[in-house]
């Protein structure tokens, strides 16, 4: 029988410190062809720090050649990262630990859970359930800003505002996508609902979930980079836009938001603290949209605006 310290049981576990959400992407490329699983998790309540951690059996990782891949990414991504830190763990299930972690998180009619709850249990009559795994992709439901995201789509679903076609941008996980599917009538929704990320595991795990959640008939996951793919333009224009990213990407996607939401239309943002919420707010402004709700949750700011119905001649 093997003890807690045989090397058997033993697992390498390597951890680095991000500056800031926009990075953990590269990094984790760097860190992927030498550690089996990888979790990335906030460590800073407004979002300035990510750390990632790297899981690994077997011989001890080569941190020479770790090291050398870690400062090629800094120089890419033009940030500054220490060097990872190795440690060993006693082996067990850590996606089992996480999952058990995710404790079912409520936000308006919603209730977002894990898999390895029994729906019956956590969805209260009358709410609606979505089923997400945290770990997945950035966007599991525990996070102020899906929250605050799904507290605008049924912030807008209990007003009866009209829905036709509905794009997630930066779908991540797809819960938004999911989400709004789900509430809105699926007889005024005029076309599936459009879950868009640069990310191709994001998509994969979007399309993951929208099967689990029995959505595949309302939802479309797409690899774009934002709305360069035609199907994304001919898609529009869009009633409501959901896009929970990062303060600077919203507001240097502006202009091309607004072009493509349609009058009387919807967006919903979210990924900024209210520190920065002005200038994002103000670079929509600019073009028109008018504040409509503002909601801080956890720390972090979801804003919703809308564009001017088109003028009767």
């Amino acid at each position: 029988m093997s003890s807690p310290s045989d090397p058997a049981r033993l697992v390498w576990r390597l951890t680095l410190e991000v500056p800031g959400l926009e990075h953990v992407s590269a990094v984790e490329t760097a860190l992927e062809p030498f550690v089996e699983s990888l979790t990335s998790f906030e460590v800073i309540e407004d979002g300035l720090w990510w750390r990632v951690t790297g899981y690994a059996r077997g011989p001890r990782p080569d941190m020479a050649e770790i090291g050398t891949r870690i400062s090629l990414t800094a120089a890419a991504e033009g940030i500054a990262l220490e060097a990872p830190v190795l440690d060993q763990i006693e082996d067990r299930d850590w996606a089992s630990d996480v999952l058990k972690s995710f404790v079912p998180i409520h936000a308006g009619r919603f209730v977002v859970h894990g898999s390895h709850l029994d729906a019956a249990e956590v969805v209260r009559p009358g709410a609606i359930g979505i089923v997400v795994d945290a770990g997945q992709a950035f966007g599991s439901g525990e996070h102020g800003t899906t929250r605050g995201c799904l507290t605008m789509i049924d912030h807008l679903a209990r007003r009866g505002k009209p829905v036709g076609r509905v794009l997630d941008m930066g779908c991540g996980t797809g819960v938004l996508a999911i989400a709004a599917a789900q509430r809105f009538n699926p007889r005024r929704l005029r076309r599936r609902v459009l879950a868009v990320d640069n990310d191709p595991r994001s998509v994969a795990v979007t399309a993951e979930n929208i099967h689990i959640n029995h959505v595949r008939d309302r939802v479309i996951p797409l690899i774009s980079e934002g709305f360069r793919r035609p199907e994304v333009m001919a898609h529009g224009p869009y009633d409501l836009i959901l896009a929970n990213i990062l303060a600077r990407p919203l507001a240097r996607m502006a202009p091309v938001v607004v072009r493509h939401l349609a009058p009387g239309g919807r967006l919903v943002l979210s990924g900024l603290t209210p520190r920065q919420d002005s200038w994002v707010l103000n670079a929509y402004r600019r073009r028109g949209l008018v504040l409509d709700k503002r909601l801080v949750l956890d720390g972090w700011t979801t804003l919703m605006m809308r564009r001017a119905p088109r003028r009767q001649d």
